[in-house]
């Protein structure tokens, strides 16, 4: 019997236009009214997540790539880059000719060294001068380049952080070690006292992975990556077809 349905955003739940359709909202809607938590798990903050969250209310919300989940308003864990760590990090990066922009988030702050910010995803950052803003402990820290062995290199320093290459683009993650969804959605399952074996995961990509894996009910969207349709119990249609709301009707209830 499921009683949770956690789901990741880009590429899963939403269109490729980053959308969610009203067929979806009314699927997720429909199995939340009859008493089944749902929830977003996803690699989006808060902030960048606000236009979503305002068209359907999910019981759960792990962001940040799983460095903080709610179930609400309520904080159920949380593992963030501490601000020492940060500041050197953040320094290393504004070394290095080769990367473009750094992007540093937690709850309250979203900064970014893009003057730039007109593209939806960057809206809700601030641009700031970094050197003048330490101190700050991140939930997560990306940065933009093409050059892969600059990224190898300055997250050499770092040991204790784990680093997400994105698929098929040019952004990196860096974030505390336990900052994964697998750890998020094991923590909300327990803060509503559900077996994990009752809750079923989509997604589609790398940091998918553990919870599709580990969940009782692992489902990939037909465009996801390889790595993660091995794992998976089952394939969903694509997200620009409402897989996931699609894989709900037929497969629970």
């Amino acid at each position: 019997m499921i009683k949770m349905i956690i789901t990741d955003l880009d590429n899963t739940l939403l269109r490729s236009d980053k959308s969610i359709s009203e067929y979806t909202i009314s699927t997720l809607m429909k199995y939340q009214d009859k008493g089944i938590k749902i929830g977003f798990a996803t690699a989006r903050s808060k902030q960048s997540s606000s236009r979503f969250l305002n068209q359907f209310t999910p019981d759960v919300f792990i962001g940040y790539g799983g460095a903080v989940s709610f179930a609400g308003e309520e904080v159920i864990s949380r593992f963030d880059i501490p601000a020492d760590i940060s500041s050197q990090l953040i320094n290393k990066c504004l070394q290095e000719p080769d990367i473009l922009y750094v992007h540093a988030t937690n709850e309250s702050v979203a900064y970014t060294n893009r003057v730039d910010t007109s593209d939806a995803d960057l809206s809700h950052y601030k641009y700031v001068d970094f050197t003048l803003n330490d101190n700050i402990s991140y939930l997560k820290i990306s940065i933009v380049t093409s050059n892969p062995h600059v990224v190898e290199r300055i997250a050499s320093n770092f040991p204790m952080l784990d680093l997400l290459r994105y698929t098929g683009e040019n952004l990196y993650r860096f974030a505390n070690r336990n900052a994964v969804k697998w750890k998020a959605v094991k923590a909300v399952a327990e803060y509503y006292n559900i077996n994990t074996d009752m809750v079923v995961a989509f997604g589609d990509d790398i940091n998918d992975l553990e919870m599709i894996k580990n969940c009782g009910v692992g489902v990939a969207v037909e465009n996801g990556i390889e790595e993660v349709k091995s794992v998976a119990k089952f394939i969903c249609d694509i997200s620009d077809n409402d897989g996931v709301a699609k894989w709900l009707e037929e497969c629970v209830l």
